[in-house]
């Protein structure tokens, strides 16, 4: 099949397509390996993968309340990346009992193999913040029942900080493993030091189950031996061995409001672990450590991440997932961080060529972009989102600050690309650019049209069916508005140009024909972007030019319109097929499109 025949079969199948939903080809995405829960803050969790599925459950308080009694479910959300996650709804809530009516935390979930169920522990939490080890079973991860025995366990008051009418009874974040043929079960807990100072001694309590209902008190598993603050709580515990080490995670309540660093200790054994030498693996906290492909060089790393919201002061807190390796023949644990951008996004420079998060202009009173998702590339916002090291929230750049992101090689095989443009009117300097894989060779552009907000653009990709291609966002301006933010980026099969009822309104820069296919006559639009004289030309599959339409002057922001009757630059009738309609205002490019004539 020749390549005009190969296009206007694709342009045919471009026209049928137009009548049904837009369906996403090639992608590009920001996103960021954060779960977020809007409006609440993110807090304990379990992650758990069942046939390639992860599956997080987690309790949320409201962010601008920030008191654990709000705590009042835990959720349910699914992802296949750990980076993109949906959230299907709330897996428990609490009551109507007794021993979780006030509140829910911290679960922790396992499959048992001897019933073949999921089960979930958690703390249920009574009037005072009194916590209890309470446990729901699910057959298929999604439908939760609460166990008839709850609570499964509560601890013996005259040995532990702990009593049905002591305020903040301490017994919660219970961390479940299987260990030869019982479950173990650690918890958080306090060790009564009666007459002795303190009065209590932080632990990691033990209890042990061959069934995961009956509980028997196994006694401390660690017991806090540092020389200052021996009565905080050690919360959110994860044992794990590597290597002949065992290593002990967890957050010391109280020690640092601010960041809730994650601990760490590591010996031998575990009666060798010494609180003296503990040191800081992570500005996060309530971490949870997965190995979930036996073998695999990292483990799942992920934690609470929380940053302060300007306006009110109040936490944001998100969960966020990077990995974990074990250096020094698995002694040392070392945080190795995701790069969001690095899959799609392989060539970055310049000092604003980071991710940006969240509707972070909001956090300067500024109105929202209209953000998909959580993650998005702006030359603006200087913001990467909790604990990822780049800026800080309400933060942004100057508009002198320049960067470019260039992306991965992709073959065109939709008709248009779909993205989100917000930025400074600067053509030459801000702009899309699609770029030839090979060559580098520039073969279109687009470009904001000085908005604040992001505004959906279609790009006629038709020219380039079955061209290998990149994409890059660029940002060379260091003048007034000099910025440029992009999200949603994906390609969309069919001919989007003649879908709706009438013709689609001219935007800066974007060239439009309407009705496109056309049978022969199309008018050919466009407002013009700067001030000079615009040109409009007409060109087949193969480059060459078929018709042009005289000069006109031009005012930026004027309206072009040019109606093409199908024929050359002698009058001759054209036959049916793609042609590319390209315009140039003031001796450079501002626009292009496909035009489909058809007979």
């Amino acid at each position: 099949m020749t390549r005009l025949i190969r296009a206007f079969a694709l342009a045919v199948a471009a026209v049928a397509l137009s009548a049904v939903p837009a369906s996403a080809l090639e992608s590009f995405d920001f996103e960021a390996p954060y779960l977020v829960h809007a409006d609440n803050q993110v807090w304990d969790f379990a992650l758990v993968r069942d046939a390639g599925t992860y599956h997080a459950f987690y309790h949320t308080i409201p962010q601008q309340v920030g008191h654990p009694a709000a705590a009042d479910t835990i959720w349910h959300a699914v992802s296949d990346d750990l980076v993109r996650w949906q959230r299907l709804g709330a897996a428990l809530t609490v009551g109507p009992d007794w021993y979780d009516a006030e509140a829910m935390w911290a679960p922790d979930v396992v499959f048992d193999d001897a019933t073949g169920r999921w089960a979930m522990l958690y703390t249920g939490v009574t009037a005072n913040m009194v916590q209890r080890a309470c446990l729901a079973w699910s057959d298929d991860l999604a439908t939760w029942t609460k166990s008839a025995a709850n609570p499964v366990f509560e601890p013996d008051s005259t040995v532990y900080h702990w009593a049905p009418s002591q305020a903040w009874s301490s017994f919660r974040d219970p961390f479940v493993y299987r260990d030869g043929g019982q479950w173990v079960m650690l918890s958080t807990a306090g060790l009564r030091n009666e007459g002795g100072s303190p009065a209590r001694f932080g632990i990691v309590h033990k209890a042990v189950s061959p069934d995961l209902e009956s509980w028997t008190d196994a006694g401390p598993f660690y017991v806090h031996n540092g020389v200052g603050g021996r009565s905080r709580d050690l919360e959110s515990v994860q044992y794990l061995v590597q290597d002949g080490w065992h290593h002990l995670f967890f957050v010391e309540q109280n020690l640092d409001l601010e960041s809730h660093p994650t601990s760490h200790m590591v010996a031998a054994d575990p009666s060798l672990w010494q609180m003296s030498p503990r040191t800081s693996v992570d500005a996060g906290w309530a971490p949870e450590i997965e190995r979930f492909d036996a073998g695999a060089p990292m483990a799942v790393f992920a934690r609470l991440a929380k940053d302060q919201d300007p306006r009110d002061g109040s936490w944001f807190v998100t969960m966020r997932c990077d990995s974990l390796r074990f250096d020094d023949g698995g002694f040392t644990p070392v945080v190795v961080p995701t790069d969001p951008l690095a899959a799609d996004w392989p060539e970055r420079t310049g000092a604003a060529a980071g991710p940006a998060f969240g509707e972070n202009p909001v956090l300067r009173d500024e109105a929202p972009l209209g953000v998909e998702g959580h993650g998005w590339i702006s030359t603006r916002e200087h913001y990467g989102g909790p604990l990822s090291g780049v800026g800080a929230p309400a933060a942004a750049w100057a508009d002198t600050a320049t960067a470019t992101f260039v992306s991965r090689p992709f073959t065109v095989t939709g008709g248009h690309l779909r993205l989100l443009l917000a930025g400074g009117l600067h053509p030459g300097t801000c702009h899309v650019a699609l770029r030839d894989a090979e060559t580098g060779a520039e073969l279109d552009r687009i470009w904001p049209n000085n908005t604040g907000a992001f505004a959906e653009r279609l790009w006629d990709f038709g020219p380039w069916l079955g061209r290998a291609v990149r994409l890059a966002v660029v940002d060379a301006e260091t003048g007034p508005d000099g910025w440029i933010a992009v999200d949603g980026i994906a390609e969309r099969a069919g001919d989007l140009s003649a879908a709706g009822d009438g013709p689609p309104a001219a935007v800066a820069g974007e060239l439009r024909a309407w009705p496109n296919p056309c049978n022969p006559r199309t008018t050919i639009r466009l407002t013009a972007p700067r001030t000079g004289d615009a040109e409009v030309a007409v060109f087949d599959v193969a480059g060459r030019l078929v018709w042009r339409a005289p000069p006109r002057r031009v005012a930026a922001g004027d309206e072009v319109r040019l109606v093409w009757n199908g024929r050359d630059r002698a009058g001759r009738a054209l036959p049916s097929g793609v042609y590319r309609a390209r315009a140039r205002v003031a001796g450079r490019d501002a626009g292009t499109t496909a035009v489909v004539l058809l007979k």
